[in-house]
């Protein structure tokens, strides 16, 4: 009988490491000078709060994810691809500076592009 194989959550190193890297995310997301100010009303702690929840479930942890539907979440925000972009590049950045393995890096990435559709109303100069 094999061993089940883990779940990117648990490869990554659980709770306290998926912590660690949304405080430092979700810190960089709002001290940035690109897209920092579409964040200036909202609650940091709720952002890293919804943003674990979300991750955590995506990487295969039994934790439910308790925010709005993303859409619904972003749809009164103006979100374009440059915005987005950048926040994939923050999250890129992010993960590799914690050195987070890379197939859990790959699938963390891939799932962000999945949202974008959700997410984004165009680019800049439409």
């Amino acid at each position: 009988m094999s061993e089940p194989h883990p779940t990117l959550f648990e490869e990554l190193g659980g709770e306290p490491v998926l912590r660690r890297i949304i405080d430092r995310f979700i810190d960089r997301v709002f001290d940035d000078p690109m897209i920092g100010y579409m964040f200036q009303r909202a609650s940091r702690k709720r952002i890293k709060d919804m943003e674990f929840e979300f991750a955590a479930r995506h990487l295969g942890a039994p934790i439910e994810y308790t925010g709005r539907p993303l859409e619904a979440a972003h749809r009164a925000h103006t979100i374009f691809e440059g915005h987005f972009n950048r926040r994939l590049t923050l999250l890129r950045e992010t993960l590799e500076e914690e050195n987070v393995p890379e197939r859990v890096r790959e699938h963390w990435i891939a799932h962000t592009l999945e949202q974008k559709p959700l997410l984004v109303r165009g680019p800049c100069n439409e």
